[in-house]
């Protein structure tokens, strides 16, 4: 089965496709970097993480983060399950920009055969 790959861009007519698991990987990206309320047609879809100062996060309770995290991607992405979420700080090379890794994994099924899913993201 195939699946829309982002970016969504027609080319010679048709727009790209790709695989089970990147399709999974674009969505929970989608998730983590969409504001919840931002989107009117879902105003529910997207991560409460973007309401939050950074500080805030890495002083904050961290296994309150990693549920709203674990909530926001289990609930839009139901093609995962047995899903573990952890996060960590980390600044980008020569900048001084703060943000966060978002480390995402579980299982989900392809062809009747469960596989693991890992994928990080970086976010900030």
């Amino acid at each position: 089965m195939e699946f829309l790959g982002l970016p969504l861009l027609i080319r010679d007519g048709y727009l790209p496709r790709t695989s089970l698991k990147e399709s999974i990987i674009n969505s929970v990206g989608l998730i983590l970097s969409t504001r919840m309320g931002t989107m009117p047609q879902r105003i529910d879809f997207g991560c409460d993480l973007w309401d939050k100062e950074f500080s805030d996060m890495m002083t904050s309770n961290k296994s309150d983060i990693r549920a709203s995290l674990r909530n926001a991607v289990g609930k839009h992405e139901k093609r995962l399950y047995n899903l573990s979420v952890s996060f960590s700080s980390h600044s980008l090379k020569g900048s001084e920009t703060l943000g966060m890794k978002v480390k995402v994994t579980g299982t989900y099924r392809e062809d009747g055969e469960e596989k693991k899913f890992e994928a990080t993201y970086a976010l900030g």
